[in-house]
């Protein structure tokens, strides 16, 4: 069959082989440092994000490209975006890009400037580098690309562009679902998360995320004497408080073992030595106590950790404002990631539980999860499909498996709205530092480069059928730590 098509074949790709050369992967790349660059040059932080400036640097690309576009606006400076290429077969649900225009604040302690990006070491260093604005310049630099191509997709791509994804999405995807959903309705969604998990030592992970946790935030409050500093009291409230969180510390939730990562652990346990493949096995199919216990040692990776249990984090902590005086209270939010399936309610007793009324403390649920918690992917749908399509070109016998994320986002609210959601991302190291919402923040020109053509990769795949652009092996990434000497 191969030699009865070869000169068809042929033939039929020499006017496009023309075209890849002159606008191929250098090209799209090259666009699609600009366009980080150029949004990194634009301060969309919190609190106040400039978002509709960024949104204007987009449609005036689009503009040149001659794609319509629609904006929509919540409040002032506040914008969301999105244009669409219209695909052949309108019985094919539209495929969206979808991406936020806000930062998180800058953190303290930038050696870079956070809104001027920098080229530095094979780095790209800016605000939002990671989250989210490489996901938008990715997104960009592809959609216009494909506008210019003169082969049409099967079905409709959306370029979606987001307002307020860092402070919980009301004037983004939730205001969007909510007033405008019928103009976008997409049925399927590629979104920031998840990654290609490299392997030294063996086959590479392409993590496509298909669930994250839930996002809750409890305010814990240690009540004592206030007093003038000269004048210890026993009953100071930073030390009560240092004692509830230190009960807090100790306290070790269950595991549970959701379909996700029992989907997520059996594809990896290959990839472990003898007795890693041993305690996955007591996980997925032991006894209650045994798999327990296993969940326990695998526990002690953090990565894992995320997976199997709902978690705590102390972050902001607050007392006396003056060195001179002790205050009769101190507070600290506990930021937890619950797992799908969990109660909120439930979590929060047991916590509350922890402490008698001679504590002197209290809990208060700041923030809790909206249930029920959106049903998470199982890897049986076409776009999974081609997300294993992809990776099998890019990154040749990985192991491309749907996962659970620890963090949280606007992925939850799309599967809400009955969208066929996973998140794709650069490579990534789960154990090794993540650099977004830090100081620093940077991306790896040969990640992003990574980033971009996977993307590229699963589009091609679902919504034309065939690679416009060759898909080859990737070079392997640089080492980060080599990357910044």
């Amino acid at each position: 069959m191969k030699r009865c098509f070869a000169l068809l074949l042929a033939f039929c790709c020499i006017p496009f082989s023309a075209q890849a050369e002159k606008g191929g992967w250098d090209a799209l790349n090259a666009e699609a440092k600009r366009h980080l660059i150029n949004l990194i040059n634009i301060d969309t932080s919190l609190p106040e994000p400039d978002e509709l400036s960024a949104a204007r640097y987009i449609y005036k690309e689009f503009n040149k490209h001659g794609i319509d576009w629609d904006i929509f606006i919540p409040s002032q400076g506040r914008a969301n975006l999105m244009a669409r290429i219209k695909g052949t077969d309108a019985s094919q649900k539209p495929l969206l890009l979808i991406s936020h225009l806000d930062t998180a604040p800058a953190a303290e302690g930038w050696s870079y400037p956070p809104f001027k990006a920098t080229v530095e070491r094979g780095n790209i260093y800016g605000l939002g580098s990671t989250d989210a604005k490489n996901y938008t310049a990715a997104y960009l630099a592809l959609f216009t690309w494909l506008k210019d191509q003169k082969t049409a997709p099967a079905r409709d791509i959306i370029f979606l562009a987001t307002s307020g994804e860092e402070s919980g999405s009301e004037t983004g995807l939730l205001w969007l679902g909510g007033a405008h959903w019928d103009k976008i309705a997409p049925g399927f969604a590629l979104n920031e998360g998840g990654g290609v998990i490299k392997n030294q030592d063996g086959k590479d992970i392409v993590f496509a995320e298909a669930s994250t946790k839930m996002y809750m935030d409890i305010k814990v409050t240690a009540y004592g004497t206030g007093v003038h500093s000269s004048m210890p009291v026993n009953d100071n409230a930073v030390y009560l408080l240092s004692q509830a969180l230190a009960k807090i510390a100790a306290y070790n939730p269950p595991a549970k073992l959701t379909p996700t990562a029992r989907t997520f652990f059996k594809a990896i346990a290959p990839l472990q030595d003898a007795d890693g493949q041993t305690t996955i096995q007591f996980l997925l199919s032991g006894t209650p106590q045994n798999s327990q216990s296993a969940a326990e040692v695998m526990a002690l990776d953090p990565f894992f950790r995320s997976q199997l249990k709902d978690t705590i984090n102390p972050t902001v902590l607050s007392a006396s404002k003056d060195t001179g005086s002790a205050s009769g209270e101190a507070s600290a939010i506990l930021n937890v990631r619950l797992l799908p399936g969990s109660d909120p309610d439930e979590f929060f007793e047991n916590l509350k539980n922890l402490f008698t009324e001679e504590d002197g403390v209290t809990l208060e649920m700041l923030e809790r999860p909206q249930t029920p918690f959106p049903t998470p992917m199982d890897g049986t749908d076409p776009l999974f499909a081609s997300i294993a399509a992809a990776a099998e070109k890019l990154v040749p016998n990985a192991i491309t498996v749907p996962g659970m994320s620890p963090a949280s986002g606007d992925n939850e609210f799309l599967r809400k709205l009955g969208v066929i959601t996973y998140g794709l991302g650069p490579d990534m190291d789960p154990l090794g530092e993540n650099t977004a919402h830090r100081a620093d923040e940077f991306i790896s020109e040969k990640d992003f480069f990574h980033q971009l053509q996977f993307i590229a990769g699963v589009v091609f795949d679902f919504a034309y059928g065939r690679d416009l652009l060759p898909l080859t092996p990737q070079q392997p990434a640089e080492n980060k730590q080599e990357a910044e000497k």
